[in-house]
């Protein structure tokens, strides 16, 4: 199977009728969207407790901000947020997500506990290119006097306002609704490349069955619910306590809606190794990983090679924009060079996948592979680059077949 024919998963669908209930939708769809986004965010940061040092302990949904990843030592709130269409501007920011994580704050102030939490605000696509905007993203301390007024006018009172903006976090760049299947299930190959793209697929339902089903567990949002969430943490050394066990009533009201550590190692197999940490740590910060990173990993390739590729795929990107600008036909140009390049990396993947019987290594790390048969041949490379578009340069060509991968469509030998 091709990168491009994979099918998509779509577990859950059996909880619309039941999503639908809760939020009063009639036909449930737009808000069945909303939610299954939601829930597939929460499976990736679910995935990040398997970190052995610093990851959360348990996630709760649904209770106090869309998802609560519990540390030892703080709770993230994390408002998600998708979008209909265009991108995040900070007005944006503050009609939609900024008035939830406020009254969070507000109450958590209230409760004398706000120092216990990040307040984070998770944007699916690009935010404006204003520069108001991408300076309130880098450092929301930097908020004019319109977005602080509009802060209190969500309920902040004033003289909270820099203590709230000092702790609030915004991540935009999330994977929108179309590809957050493919970003998830490239994850979690990176994370178990032993696994085929039906284990995988397997794996990813099972985990989103579980978020679904904690999202709509419970029967609304306890009074005391930071006080819950700060009995919980004298557990995350280990696992929540069960019914019975010293510690059961502090948690109780959340517990239907918590995904804990125990429960996630219990459904995935054992990681393999310790590569995989710096993408959790990743993962866990809200930073997107691209397809083709994720694609290269899960087919054994090296740090270095990811590395150079992205580095080639960067500087061939300078010149396919300056293409596009200056070209009315330049799409459908770069498209024929597409289907060269693919043809000719395609045809190496299945040369390099029918030798690999005889090659363990080969068949263990295909994307090394493919890349060191690619690179030897320069001269074909370059050959693909007929009109010339790219200069008829095998390191920009090879930098284009990343580009192509990250449009999933090539797979580097895992089809």
């Amino acid at each position: 199977m091709t990168d491009a024919t994979k099918q998509e998963p779509t577990p859950g669908l059996g909880n619309l009728a039941t999503i639908a209930n809760v939020t009063n939708d009639p036909t449930g769809l737009d808000t069945f969207a909303r939610y299954l986004w939601q829930a597939k965010q929460v499976v990736r940061q679910w995935l990040t407790c398997l970190r052995e040092q610093d990851g959360p302990a348990f996630a709760v949904c649904e209770q106090i901000e869309d998802l609560a990843l519990v540390h030892s030592d703080k709770v993230r709130l994390i408002q998600l947020k998708t979008r209909d269409k265009g991108s995040w501007s900070v007005v944006a920011m503050c009609e939609s997500g900024l008035d939830a994580l406020v009254r969070s704050y507000v109450n958590a102030r209230k409760a004398k506990c706000h120092e216990l939490y990040s307040y984070e605000l998770w944007l699916e696509g690009t935010t404006a290119p204003k520069a108001d905007t991408a300076s309130f993203v880098r450092d929301p301390t930097t908020a004019s006097n319109d977005v602080r007024a509009r802060l209190v006018a969500h309920g902040l009172i004033r003289a909270w306002v820099d203590d709230f903006l000092q702790r609030l976090v915004i991540e935009p760049g999330q994977p929108t609704q179309m590809y957050i299947d493919k970003v998830a299930m490239w994850e979690m190959s990176a994370l178990w490349p032993a696994l085929s793209h039906q284990e995988v697929q397997h794996l990813y339902e099972r985990l989103l069955s579980a978020a679904s089903a904690a999202q709509t567990g419970g029967a609304g949002q306890p009074a005391s619910i930071q006080a819950i969430l700060a009995a919980a943490l004298p557990h995350v050394s280990y696992d929540l306590p069960r019914p019975g066990e010293p510690g059961w009533s502090d948690i109780e009201p959340i517990h239907n809606q918590t995904l804990s550590r125990s429960m996630l190692t219990s459904l995935t197999p054992p990681l393999p190794g310790e590569r995989q940490h710096q993408l959790l740590a990743r993962m866990a910060n809200g930073s997107a990983t691209s397809l083709m990173e994720l694609k290269m990993r899960a087919a054994g390739a090296s740090t270095t090679l990811i590395e150079d590729v992205q580095e080639l795929r960067a500087t061939m990107e300078v010149e396919r924009q300056l293409l596009l600008a200056s070209r009315d036909n330049a799409e459908s140009d770069l498209e024929d060079l597409a289907r060269r390049v693919l043809r000719m990396a395609q045809a190496t993947s299945t040369r390099i996948k029918l030798s690999a019987v005889g090659n363990p290594v080969a068949a263990g790390r295909p994307a090394e592979a493919i890349a060191a048969d690619l690179r030897a041949r320069p001269h074909d490379l370059a050959q693909c680059d007929r009109q010339p578009l790219l200069h008829q340069d095998e390191e920009l060509i090879f930098g284009y077949l990343g580009h192509l991968s990250d449009l999933c469509r090539f797979d580097w030998g895992l089809s």
